[in-house]
């Protein structure tokens, strides 16, 4: 559990320094690991852990039952509020920390994005106050979409950009690959992708029923006895 917390803490740091921009030029990458441990990153980090964590408490709300079900929706309950304080935080560090809102005061169209993953997150609490917790927890699928299209949109066209100088930054023209390997991949992706969708659609179809309370021991909690 904590290797799965520590993961997606990183992960979340990880993009918060993408947006905040690397310390590299033509020499290479000058910081270390130690120093991506920044504040935008490290509240970047958490953003994602609580994002995770209330979409995850939604799924089991919807796919459990009994003590199982009700730990997960008092979960989902508390961490609303802590992602909410930390969503607005990271909303308000962004302004200063990054570059990213600048192609939104470029093209207030695109505010459509922040904006969605705002309404999805408020959606998430009054659906789950409803007891209508699937259609809670699409919501938070709709949130997390929006979020990360948010980021996509404000760094574009950067994939990573420069500290340093903007000069330096990766961009999706200079770091693409020739026309002829994404003419491949766009074969493959156009094979695999549907196979992929369908294999997801299957398991999904597979565990589509309410799996009880124990969902370890695949049986209701009423069930499990004491071992020996």
């Amino acid at each position: 559990l904590l290797l799965l917390l520590f993961a997606q803490i990183f992960r979340g740091v990880a993009f918060g320094n993408i947006f905040e921009g690397l310390n590299f030029d033509a020499n290479g990458w000058h910081g270390s690991l130690l120093g991506l441990l920044n504040p935008y990153g490290l509240v970047t980090g958490v953003l994602f852990v609580l994002l995770f964590l209330e979409h995850g408490a939604l799924w089991l709300s919807v796919k459990t039952s009994g003590g199982v079900a009700e730990r997960s929706k008092a979960i989902a309950g508390s961490v609303w509020y802590a992602l909410l304080a930390v969503a607005v935080i990271f909303l308000a560090y962004t302004n200063f920390a990054t570059h990213l809102y600048d192609n939104y005061r470029n093209q207030p169209l695109w505010l459509i994005a922040p904006l969605l993953a705002v309404a999805a997150l408020l959606a998430v609490k009054l659906f789950a106050r409803a007891g209508k917790y699937f259609s809670a927890f699409l919501s938070s699928c709709l949130t997390i979409i929006s979020v990360v299209a948010t980021g996509v949109i404000g760094l574009f066209p950067n994939m990573i950009p420069s500290s340093v100088d903007s000069a330096f930054n990766l961009t999706v023209y200079n770091s693409s690959s020739t026309t002829y390997t994404l003419q491949i991949m766009t074969v493959v992706a156009l094979i695999f992708v549907p196979i992929v969708i369908a294999y997801q659609l299957w398991i999904y179809r597979i565990f589509r029923e309410d799996m009880g309370g124990a969902v370890i021991y695949g049986q209701g909690e009423s069930d499990v006895g004491p071992a020996g």
